[in-house]
């Protein structure tokens, strides 16, 4: 090899391996600011994951009360004015004669039940 060329080939490879350096430097660096960043993220997304287990239990949970047969049967006694919110029976539909006390008694209780 020509003493020239190798005198221009030392200098140009030393400036590679110093860019390289650099680089290598750089995206070790850019790595670690990102890992530091960002590390919170996975705390946050186990989080999240157990608030969603949590909520679709609950969910799953109302919709087996929403769908079980009681609960329909109690809230269509509720619209028909058997009983109020609290699931309790009108105190009128219990006497033995609810006429007996007149009707505009009977509708005054229903009223207060709704």
């Amino acid at each position: 090899m020509d003493p020239g060329t190798l005198a221009l080939l030392i200098p140009i490879v030393a400036i590679l391996a110093g860019a390289y350096q650099r680089v290598t430097k750089i995206k070790a660096d850019t790595a670690a600011s990102l890992k530091d960043a960002t590390g919170h993220l996975d705390d946050e997304l186990a989080d999240a994951r157990a608030d969603r287990d949590r909520l679709r239990r609950r969910v799953e949970a109302l919709e087996a009360i929403v769908t079980s047969e009681g609960f329909d049967l109690e809230r269509e006694a509720r619209r028909a004015g058997i009983t109020d919110a609290a699931g309790r029976i009108d105190p009128a539909l219990l006497r033995d004669d609810p006429e007996g006390f007149g009707a505009e008694a009977d509708r005054a209780d229903r009223r207060r039940t709704r």
